[in-house]
């Protein structure tokens, strides 16, 4: 009787502990649907863009990039064919482009006309070899729709913003560096 009741014990240890190790990723034994066909992420064919007008679950629309990452330089440039800010500098618009500017930009292009030994600007990321200039040495220079298309395809070292921000972040970004510009021009 004690032998039936020790080889019934073992066999629910065994059975027990077989159950608890198939839950564990070190010691799969039960491999249902462990390594089934399936497209991960980071294999071959699987989904690298989505399609062009298509909604991500926190609401963005993904635009399309088509017309390049460089062809939109020589037409930006120009003042008469320059893309036009649809989005006006009022106070929602200045808050929401701050935000993002501090998020996005300030850590490389700083808040002022500072700039440090080599003539980049005063940043931390710049005193650590980063080349990012100081954006509002030379964004009077540039067209709003410039600055713009540089935010969403990035350029040199500085990385493309076009799938971290929406078109209205964008131009909100750009309300706020004109703002920042009228600032430190008056003092």
């Amino acid at each position: 009787m004690k032998r039936k009741a020790l080889i019934l014990f073992g066999l629910f240890v065994v059975i027990g502990t077989s159950t608890i190790m198939a839950k564990s990723s070190l010691f799969v034994w039960i491999t249902d649907m462990y390594n089934q066909k399936s497209i991960k992420p980071q294999e071959m064919g699987s989904m690298t863009s989505f399609p062009i007008g298509s909604v991500s679950i926190d609401g963005r629309e993904y635009e399309s990039y088509e017309d390049g990452r460089f062809d939109w330089i020589s037409r930006e440039m120009n003042p008469k064919t320059s893309t036009k800010n649809p989005i006006k500098a009022d106070s929602e618009s200045l808050a929401n482009g701050e935000i993002r500017y501090k998020t996005h930009c300030a850590v490389c292009h700083g808040i002022n006309h500072e700039s440090n030994e080599a003539g980049f600007a005063k940043t931390p990321v710049n005193d650590k070899g980063m080349v990012a200039p100081v954006l509002l040495d030379s964004s009077s220079t540039y067209t709003d729709g410039h600055i713009y298309h540089k935010i969403k395809f990035g350029g040199g070292v500085m990385p493309p913003l076009g799938s971290a921000t929406t078109s209205k972040e964008r131009w909100d970004i750009v309300n706020y560096i004109r703002l920042l510009e009228k600032n430190n021009d008056q003092k």
